[in-house]
């Protein structure tokens, strides 16, 4: 594997514009993707990961100009043909986002995407052959007989017959689709292959056979791959190394034994304890993620896991179970929003003993937030009880000041930077700083 990378991207973005009235007016943007880098090396996969609506088949689309970047580089093959380098601006003439028409169609000759759904990857009124085939006639081969034994060779490459060239796409199965896709993605011999979560359709053992075959394809081809996908089973089964995205944002790179065997941030934690255990043994269940989940038209500030976390980090002068940290943020989220029917709360449980007290509302109320019945710090708990008094007694407003004032936490006010761990492993949490060691020790306690 040589240094240069075959496709390195930096600070990728893609907003989409928020439209609102009579006039049209822009009134903010959706982050879908805000600021992501990463490299892919000759015959490498990278995979990316992370939950649906994270932003990575926008990435993938923007890396392709399927959808045009708000702004970032994406370099392919960053040498160029015949050494290029930077011009004097800064830009590098392999940027694909200032890719003349021309330029762009020669890029997609090395570069080609895979999707998620075979069955809306073709058009119903063609063949297969003649699905596979139509790149390259896009590109300029016009001898058909040619053509058609490339497809052909093809097909049987990827586990299907000669024969199967005339057949229509409603004659095969999902997976027989999905090995089709892969013929399609490999009849201009490309350098890279994107693949957008391409076995999620399938079912296990199916997947696995996709998998086998890419992993066999690559090794014959020297493809590059971006693998896109939620299943970090299906991640850790494909992957040299996982890039970790959450909410437009990468949160933790590195090679995919080193991330599977020491995640370094929170998010990457919760998704690794997602993975079912075949042992009877273990318990049922991974973390699970309370909280607020941000919109990426309004996310939060400081670190954008912040309002899920499960390590939230607490402020200096505060030293409680982290559960009930987790649990009190929630609470003083739900009162800022004015999510808290009282009165609703009060009538369910009048329905389970009599008239309730406001201690058992307060009791209810903390059970609901997973809060202990009392908290270790006097400080905390008076403060808590407190704001839980006046929403009780009909003052919201107070409840949410003081809530607000009394609770804060470091991770909603710094953005994280990159820490590196080790050769190629970086995570973005504030818990890495050494500022903030004491707290992260205590909440891994």
């Amino acid at each position: 594997m040589t240094d240069e990378p075959v496709l390195s991207v930096r600070d990728l973005e893609k907003h989409y514009p928020i439209r609102k009235g009579i006039f049209n007016r822009q009134v903010g943007v959706a982050r879908a993707v805000d600021g992501i880098s990463f490299d892919i090396g000759p015959g490498e996969t990278l995979g990316l990961v992370g939950e649906s609506g994270c932003g990575k088949s926008t990435a993938a689309s923007s890396i392709v100009r399927l959808e045009e970047p708000t702004a970032g580089e994406v370099v392919f093959n960053g040498n160029g043909r015949g050494g290029a380098s930077r011009d004097p601006g800064g830009s590098h003439p392999n940027d694909v986002t200032r890719f003349s028409d021309a330029e762009l169609k020669e890029f997609r000759r090395g570069v080609q995407m895979i999707f998620q759904d075979p069955s809306s990857s073709f058009d119903p009124r063609m063949t297969v052959g003649g699905a596979v085939a139509e790149p390259l006639a896009v590109h300029g081969m016009s001898d058909r007989r040619r053509r058609r034994a490339i497809v052909e060779d093809l097909l049987e490459r990827v586990g299907l017959s000669a024969e199967d060239y005339d057949r229509y796409p409603h004659e095969f199965s999902g997976g027989q689709k999905q090995r089709i896709a892969l013929a399609r993605a490999l009849v201009l011999n490309p350098d890279l292959i994107i693949a957008d979560e391409p076995v999620s359709a399938l079912d296990v053992s199916i997947q696995a056979e996709i998998l086998s075959l890419v992993d066999d394809l690559q090794a014959e081809f020297g493809l590059s791959l971006l693998f896109i996908s939620h299943d970090m089973s299906v991640i850790r089964r494909i992957s040299d190394r996982v890039a970790v995205m959450y909410l437009g944002e990468i949160v933790e790179v590195g090679p995919t034994d080193g991330v599977f065997a020491d995640p370094r941030h929170p998010y990457t934690e919760a998704l690794l304890s997602s993975i079912p255990t075949p042992d009877p043994r273990s318990s049922l269940g991974g973390i699970e993620l309370t909280g607020t989940v941000p919109s990426p038209t309004d996310p939060p500030s400081g670190c954008r896991f912040h309002t899920r976390c499960h390590r939230v980090i607490q402020p200096d002068g505060i030293d409680v179970d982290q559960s009930d940290w987790r649990g009190i943020l929630n609470f003083r989220d739900r009162v800022a929003d004015g999510r808290i029917d009282v009165e609703s709360v009060r009538e369910n449980a009048a329905g389970a003993a009599g008239t309730p007290t406001d201690e058992d509302i307060g009791d209810r109320l903390r059970a609901e937030f997973d809060i202990a019945d009392e908290i270790n710090d006097p400080d905390v708990e008076s403060a808590l009880q407190e704001a839980i008094d006046r929403l009780l007694a009909g003052d919201e407003e107070g409840a949410a000041t003081l809530l607000s004032e009394r609770f804060t936490t470091p991770c909603a006010a710094t953005a994280p930077e990159r820490t590196v761990h080790a050769e190629g492993h970086e995570s973005s949490c504030l818990r890495h700083r050494s500022e903030h060691a004491v707290a992260a020790d205590h909440a891994d306690d």
